[in-house]
C-alpha cells in the first residue's frame, strides 16, 4: 500500500502526508486488507488488543515473510522485538539489568555532562545542525558506554543504524538489500563479534560483558545471539531519542506558545515530551503474524497472515485522543503506544524520556530563541522507516529564555 502523493505544502516533511493518510484510513477503513493480503490496522482499540495478545499475534515474522539473508537473519537470534515467550522473557530479563529505573536514574549526571559538552562545541555559533550536534551523538554516546563499545566508533554506528532501519522496514528493493544493506550489517556483525570475544577473554561490567557471563536455562548465550541483542540495544537505544529530540524542536518551532509555557513552567516539559511522542511517533508501525484464525474489527483473519498495527495512526485515533491532529501538551488523554504495549513494552523508554528531558531543558536554559532554519538543508527520514529529521539546521540566540 503506497502513501498518497505528497502535496507541495507537505513536500518539506513527508510525515505530513502520512498523517493525512492516517486520518483517511481511520475515518474510512480502520482495518484494511491490502493487495498482498496483509492486514493493516489503524485504530487504537484494535492495535492495543493485538499488541496485548502474543499468543494470537506472534512477533516472529522474520522467517515467515522475508527471504533468507544470513547477515540479517543473524540479528534475529537475539532480537527481543521478534521473539515470543518463553525465549522473549529470558532475554528481556538479561537486558533489563542495564535498563532498570535505578540504573537509568543514575545516568542523569552523565547525560547532563555529555549534553553540555556537545553544545559547548558550538558555543558562540548562531546556527548549527541539531541532529549532528546533539540529537545523534548524545544517545549514541550513552548507549555506547552502556554496551561497552568505543564511543569514537560512532560514525560507523550511524551507517549501521541506517542499514538496520532499512532492513527492518524492508522498504528497499531486494537488489539493494543484498548489495548495500547486507554488507553494512555484515560489517556490524563482525565488529560486535570481535568485541564479544574480547569480553569473554577480558570480563567487564558493561552490558556485553554481562551477557557473555550470563547463564540462561543452564547454559551461556552464544556469540551470535549476543550480536542480536547488542545490535538491538545499539539501534533502539539511540534512534528513539534522536528522533524525539528533533521532533520536539520541530513541534516547538511550529507552536511557539508551547515553548513559552514550558519556559515559564518547566514542570510542563515531561507532558510536552509525551505529546511530541504521540504527535510524531518515531516508529509508525510494527508487524505481527496470526497463529490462528481470529477477528479484527469485525473481519475474519485466517492463520498465517501478516498484520501491521500502525502505532502512529493509533496515536492519532480521535476515539482515544480528542482532536488528535492538534498539538496539545495539556491533554487529559494518556496512553500513547510509542513504546509498545504489553510484554514488548520498550525497556529503553525511561532512558529516552530522561535523555529528552535533560537535553531539552539544557537547550531552553542555554538559548533564549531556537528556530528551525528552513533556509538550510532540512532533510527528513523516510516516514515508512522512521518519523524523524535527518538534518535539522537551527538558528539560535544564546542567553537564558527565562
Amino acid at each position: 500500500m503506497a502513501l498518497p502523493s505528497t502535496t507541495a505544502a507537505a513536500a518539506k516533511d513527508p510525515a505530513d502526508a502520512m498523517f493525512d493518510w492516517f486520518r483517511i484510513m481511520l475515518d474510512t477503513q480502520p482495518v484494511h486488507v491490502d493487495d498482498n493480503q496483509a492486514w493493516q490496522v489503524f485504530n487504537y482499540a484494535d492495535v492495543t488488543r493485538i499488541l496485548s495478545d502474543p499468543v494470537t499475534y506472534s512477533s516472529d515474522t522474520v522467517r515467515a515473510f522475508n527471504p533468507p539473508q544470513p547477515d540479517l537473519d543473524l540479528l534475529d537470534l537475539g532480537n527481543l522485538v521478534t521473539k515470543d515467550p518463553p525465549r522473549h522473557r529470558t532475554l528481556r530479563m538479561l537486558v533489563s539489568q542495564v535498563f532498570n529505573p535505578r540504573v537509568v536514574a543514575e545516568l542523569a549526571p552523565r547525560i547532563t555532562e555529555i549534553t553540555t559538552s556537545l553544545l559547548d562545541t558550538v558555543h558562540g555559533a548562531d546556527r548549527f545542525d541539531l541532529v549532528d550536534t546533539l540529537a545523534y551523538p548524545l544517545p549514541i554516546t550513552v548507549i555506547s558506554e552502556l554496551l561497552g563499545v568505543p564511543a569514537q566508533d560512532q560514525p560507523r554506528f550511524r551507517v549501521w543504524g541506517e542499514a538496520l532501519s532499512a532492513a527492518d522496514a524492508r522498504t528497499v528493493p531486494t537488489e539493494e538489500l543484498v548489495n548495500e544493506i547486507a554488507p553494512a550489517v555484515r560489517e556490524m556483525n563482525e565488529y560486535l563479534l570481535a568485541h564479544i570475544r574480547r569480553r569473554r577473554q577480558q570480563p567487564a561490567s558493561d552490558l556485553i560483558g554481562k551477557l557473555t557471563a550470563a547463564e540462561v536455562d543452564g547454559g551461556r548465550l552464544g556469540d551470535k545471539e549476543i550480536v542480536g541483542l547488542a545490535s538491538l540495544v545499539m539501534f533502539a537505544g539511540h534512534a528513539t531519542t534522536m528522533a524525539l529530540l528533533g521532533n520536539a524542536v520541530l513541534c516547538f518551532d511550529r507552536h511557539p506558545e508551547v515553548v513559552a509555557a514550558v519556559r515559564a513552567d518547566r514542570n510542563l516539559l515531561p507532558a510536552a515530551i509525551e505529546e511530541v511522542l504521540r504527535f510524531r511517533s518515531p516508529f509508525p508501525r510494527v508487524a505481527r503474524i496470526t497463529t490462528t484464525g481470529t477477528e479484527i474489527g469485525g473481519h475474519a483473519v485466517p492463520a498465517g497472515k501478516l498484520v501491521i498495527p500502525w502505532i502512529g495512526a493509533a496515536n492519532r485515533d480521535p476515539a482515544r485522543f480528542p482532536k488528535p491532529d492538534r498539538f496539545d501538551i495539556h491533554r487529559s488523554s494518556t496512553g500513547h503506544l510509542v513504546f509498545g504495549h504489553g510484554m514488548h513494552f520498550c525497556l529503553g523508554a525511561p532512558l529516552a524520556r530522561l535523555e529528552a528531558k535533560i537535553a531539552l531543558g539544557i537547550l531552553l536554559d542555554r538559548y533564549q530563541h531556537i528556530a528551525v532554519d528552513y533556509t538550510g538543508s532540512v532533510e527528513f527520514e523516510d516516514p515508512w522507516q522512521m518519523i524523524s529529521a535527518k538534518r535539522l539546521p537551527v538558528h539560535v540566540t544564546e542567553g537564558s529564555g527565562e
